[in-house]
Order: C-alpha cells, then structure tokens, then sequence
C-alpha cells in the first residue's frame, strides 16, 4: 500500500499587482514569501496597482516563485488613463504599462482620434472571462501636444489638481491678513530676529528660526505655520487636505495641500507681516545637547526672507550689503550650532546621504532644456539640523500619550547580509557582524567609503538595504536617524500628518487632549498618509523619467560619455557627463557574446571574449532612442574603458522639495 503524501497548506501572499503586458508580479507584503510572478489566465482578474491575494503555485526550492490571483482585495483606482485605440469597430483604452485594455462603452459625445491619450472611469471591474469596461470622460489629446505629459501623470496617480469651489471659498473667508484677537493671547516674539530660510522660488514659507545666546549655549526657536488654526478638523478643508495628504513637486508645478490663499498667504511666514505659529523653542548647552524644550502657541513678524545661497554666502564669511550685522551674526553662530547638533547626531550613529538631486530647467513652453545636479549647501543642512531637532523634542514631549510618529524600522537581517557580501567584493574592511538593532554599523560602511571612487556606490546600496519610513500611532523609533522617538511636525502647510500633529500638541496646551479619539483614528490616519507619501513620491520620480526622456529625444543618434551607474542581468544603466540623466545599454546589443551577471560582484562577463562590464565604468556611447511612453533611453555602447570595481557613480535622486529629504 503506497503512502499518502502529507497535505501542504497552501502558500498566500498579499501585495499590489504590478502588471505589465502578459505577466505580472505581486509585491509580497510577507518578506518570508517574497514576490510572485502572475501570469494569465489569473492575470486578467486584477489590474496594475491592485491589492490582491494570490496563491503560491511553485514548488518549494524553485528559482522563480509563481502564483495566481485568488481575490482583488481593494481597487487601486476609478479612473484610467492611456491611449485610444479601436479593435475593429470596438473603442477601448490601452493603459501606458500595457495591462489589460478597457472597453469604453460610451463615448459621451466626446470625439477622439486614434492615438489620443484619454482618462476613462471604471463601470465594471475585469473577470476571468471578460475585460475591464469604462465611460470616456476626458480627452487629453496627442501625447507631444503641450501640458499633454503633465497632465496625463496628474490622471494616472488621480492627484487632484483643482479644489472644490467651497473648499476654495473656506480658504479666501479668512482674508490675507492675521486680525489682532487672534494673536492677542498668545506669546507674541516679534521683537525676536526671526527669519525664514527657503529655496529662490518657494513661496510656501512652513517654518521659520531664530538663535539667542544663553550663558552656556543656545536658545534655538523653530516657529512652525499654525495651519491648525485654519483648518479646523472636519470642515471642507481639512477633509480636502486629508484626500491630498501631501503637496506633490512635478518639475516647476505644485499640487498644494492647501488653498494657495493658506499656502502661499496666510500661514506663509512671509517677512513684515503677523503669522500665527506653533514655536518649539530648545536649549541647548555648549556640547550640543538639548536640556530643555518647550512649545507654545505664538506670533511672530519674519525679520527676514533669505534664500539657501544666501545663507550659504552668509556662512562662509561674506557680507551682503542688505544683511543687518545683528542677524549675519546670528547666521553665522546658527552655523556653529548646526554643525554641534550634527556632530552628535551622527556620534550616536545617524545616518546621512549626501546624493546630489536633480533641477530641470524649462524654456518659455515648459520643455525641459537642461536638468543638472543641484549641489546639497551647508545651508541645506542648518535648516534640516534644526528642523530634526524640532521634530524629535515635539515627539520626545508628547511620547507618554497617543500621538503620531515618524518611524523608520530596523533593517532586514537578510538584507543587510547580502549588503554585507557585496561590500566586501569592493574591498570595503567592515566588521563581519551587523548590529541590526542600532544603525552605526551602517554608519560605519559609509565612513568607509568616504573619499573613495566608490562611495557614491556604496550610499545608494546602504539606501536600498534600508526599509521604508511611513507614519504610526506606535513608537518604533526612527533606524535612519539613530532617534529613539520621532515625528513630523515642521511641514503643516505641505504635509498632513504634521497637521495631525499640531493638532494633537494644540489640544494638550489647552488641555482638551481627546485620548479616545486619537486612540480610535490614529493608526487609519498613518496608514493613509503613509500611501499618499508613498504616491507623490512616485510620481514626482516618473515625471522626472519623462522630462529626462523629452530632453533627450531630439538627440537621438548622438554621441555622448558617461559611466556605467548599475549593473543588472538584461544589461547596465550609463549616467550621462553631458547631462544629469541615464538611460540602458541592453545585452542584446554588445554584440556576439553571451554575458553572465554577476550579482555579488555586480558586473557583465561575457563568456567567449571576457569583456566585463561593471559600476562606474568609463563608456561612450550613443543615444538609439527615447522612448516617452516607456520613460526610457536605450543606448548603444561604442567603447569602453577596462572596467574598475572600485570606481563608480550613480542613479540620480528624484525631485522633492529641497529640504525634505523625506526622513
């Protein structure tokens, strides 16, 4: 009698779908599973971006873990953008990854041209049996027309760009000016020299500072927007500002969290003129410890508007004409204490990247004629030292009670081991053992680095060995910033769940503090703020792709030099000298060989000639083509220089607002 073999559990996982053409991937949410590859007819069930469930159909030990879609758990959108096409007589919507198309079923008198990027809403959700179907409610019109890319990725991520007309209404009622019974009560600093520090072009002014000399330090005051006064919670605007979450950054445009009346106005610290501010003010002693903070309801009059490069003149010595002695002085001892504050900071193992960001630059019709790397200032790092001071005394004061936090996990173990593999291959002396509880092993890899042609290399390998920060009603303190307790509660104006945040501190001043409330709604407000960070940021970077993508396109069948920026098993990515943009050298074009990646050491060898391809690798080569559907630039290698494991460069950061850096 044969032996039954034991009945196996099967394997679920849950993640969002990424499909794209005939196969997909579910992004495990259980890194014990890791992603599975969906292929038809399971396929056809869900749509890209959907959260789902699938089964794990792959035998254990198999290369590839495999699966299918048993449920669509939640719907990722309403609406879908991409181009009209006609199969015979039957108009439908071809979404811009591929995925499955979509039957319009009514046009609504809307008359579109093949080619035509569209916006239609779902009406029924895809089957087993049969595809999506949806009305056509937009026509965009041809992909090269202008403002047509902008506003296809507003679409694609369904980032409201217009406010409902009485959320717009609630935001011009309060006026442009800060009456006197409103500030009357609270502590008015306007004889403090208080001045914002912010990019040339921004006009959202969040937060402001101000310095004065103790015995034996300092007295740092970070005076925050108080939008809380404002934006009352469940009125129009804050349910608007809740939908949003964030603002979002696309190269030149913003989507504003607020009403430009709040944004750039009334809760803008603007020079000369009343605001009203949540001020968080800290001693701190002569070795850059922080022994007291306080934060208080207040009114401030900004002395002052400088920009980073003003600053930055200001910090090494200069003297601009415009500038008061009083508050270059004050600038100046500002710098002293940043640098004290950063010190110990990084003394308790705090991580700090230092990757250069992007800035494009548009002509008179919004095409991008140049995009080049935008230096990170000493300024950048005052006012990010003295806003992750705010952040942390604010969150450190209000830790006993529910509260909001910013929190950064500690790392995956196996992550860190395969970092670990691959830095040795560099050569890099670090120790053996990872302390995945405290980041200063991590500290130390990038200390290793400093000064060598592979530090860029190794900051972006750290960076993606890292887990992702979101927002939580639970304090797992932040790994990143070495800081046992965290938050965000400098970026009212731009950033919900620092709103969150001033409510909260607001309702403990005045000892209205909800504890139920908080307790109910805190952990479904983290979870969607985490999201709607988690959206802008992509988009930010795929509109970044595109604009990279239209600078180039006239220049195809151009030479040009860069250096090899990653390596992987389809082919390398080369980061152009000419011009801050990258774009791929695929395999199948390197001519009659077959290459092997080489994961651990991160090169292409090719068997029958040797040739080896690796990070920061000197090439020229030439532009093939630009692809701005796919957001792509394929390159054609035309000589290289031998290869050198030691000397890099790497993938350029994505736009975001300067001084966030998204801690």
């Amino acid at each position: 009698m044969s032996k039954l073999k034991p009945h196996r559990t099967p394997v679920l996982v849950e993640g969002i779908l990424q499909h794209k053409g005939k196969i997909g991937f579910v992004l495990s949410e259980d890194p014990k599973v890791g992603d599975v590859l969906i292929q038809e007819p399971s396929l056809r069930l869900a749509m890209n971006g959907d959260r789902v469930r699938a089964r794990v159909t792959s035998a254990p030990g198999e290369l590839r873990r495999a699966g299918e879609i048993t449920q669509v758990l939640v719907h990722s959108h309403e609406t879908v953008v991409g181009a009209f096409r006609r199969m015979g007589n039957l108009p439908v919507l071809v979404p811009e990854d591929e995925s499955a198309f979509i039957h319009l079923t009514d046009l609504q008198s809307l008359v579109p041209h093949v080619g035509d990027v569209v916006t239609a809403r779902i009406t029924s959700w895809p089957t087993g049996k049969e595809a999506a179907k949806g009305i056509l409610v937009e026509v965009l019109g041809p992909r090269d027309a202008p403002g047509v890319d902008l506003q296809t990725l507003i679409r694609k991520y369904e980032l409201p760009d217009a406010f409902p007309l009485d959320v717009q209404k609630e935001a011009e009622a309060f006026g442009t000016e800060v009456p006197e019974n409103l500030w009357r009560e609270r502590e008015t600093l306007f004889d403090r020299r208080i001045f914002t520090i912010d990019g040339a072009d921004a006009k959202d002014f969040d937060d402001a500072v101000s310095l004065e000399a103790l015995p034996n330090g300092w007295r740092l005051g970070v005076h925050i927007a108080d939008v809380a006064q404002y934006v009352k919670e469940g009125s129009p605007l804050d349910l608007e500002a809740r939908r949003r979450g964030t603002s979002v950054y696309l190269s030149g445009t913003v989507l504003p969290m607020l009403p430009f009346p709040l944004s750039d106005n009334l809760c803008s610290l603007r020079p000369d003129v009343v605001r009203l501010t949540l001020s968080c003010v800290m001693d701190i002693d002569g070795n850059g410890r922080i022994i007291d903070a306080r934060v208080f309801e207040s009114a401030i009059r900004s002395a002052r508007r400088f920009t980073y490069e003003e600053v930055d003149e200001l910090l090494k010595s200069g003297m601009p004409s415009n500038v008061t002695p009083e508050i270059a002085s004050d600038v100046r001892e500002m710098g002293v204490l940043a640098k004290l504050l950063r010190e110990k900071r990084f003394a308790r193992g705090s991580l700090d990247f230092d990757f250069p960001e992007p800035e494009v630059v548009t002509g008179l019709d919004g095409k991008p004629l140049d995009i080049r790397r935008r230096g990170r200032l000493e300024s950048h790092r005052l006012v990010e030292d003295f806003m992750l001071a705010a952040n942390e005394s604010v969150a450190t004061h209000m830790k006993n009670h529910p509260f909001l936090y910013r929190v950064h996990e500690i790392p995956d173990p196996a992550k860190l081991e395969k970092l670990h593999k691959s830095l040795e291959v560099l050569g890099l002396k670090i120790p053996r053992h990872f302390d995945v509880a405290h980041p200063s092993a991590l500290q130390a890899v990038i200390k290793a680095s400093e000064g060598t042609p592979a530090q860029a290399m190794v900051h972006l390998m750290v960076l993606r060995s890292l887990k992702q920060a979101a927002y939580s009603p639970i304090n797992k303190g932040h790994f990143g910033l070495a800081s046992a307790c965290y938050t965000h509660f400098t970026s009212p104006i731009r950033r919900y769940p620092d709103l969150i945040v001033h409510r909260i501190v607001k309702e403990r001043l005045h000892s209205q503090f909800r504890e139920a409330h908080w307790k109910k709604d805190l952990a479904a407000l983290a979870t969607h703020t985490s999201r709607r960070e988690r959206t802008a940021v992509d988009a930010e970077r795929e509109y970044l792709d595109i604009q990279k993508v239209r600078l180039m396109e006239s220049r195809v069948g151009e030479e040009f030099t860069g250096v090899i920026s990653s390596v992987t098993n389809f082919g390398f990515f080369v980061q152009l000298n000419e011009f801050f943009v990258e774009g791929l050298v695929h395999v199948t074009t390197l001519g009659n060989d077959f290459y092997v990646f080489d994961e651990a050491r991160m090169t292409l060898r090719g068997r029958r000639t040797g040739q080896t391809f690796s990070m920061g690798q000197k090439v020229n080569i030439r532009l093939a083509a630009a692809n701005v559907l796919k957001h792509q630039l394929d390159f054609q290698l035309l000589r290289s220089e031998p290869s050198r494991t030691s000397s890099t460069s790497h993938k350029p950061a994505h736009h975001t607002k300067r001084r966030s850096r998204r801690h």
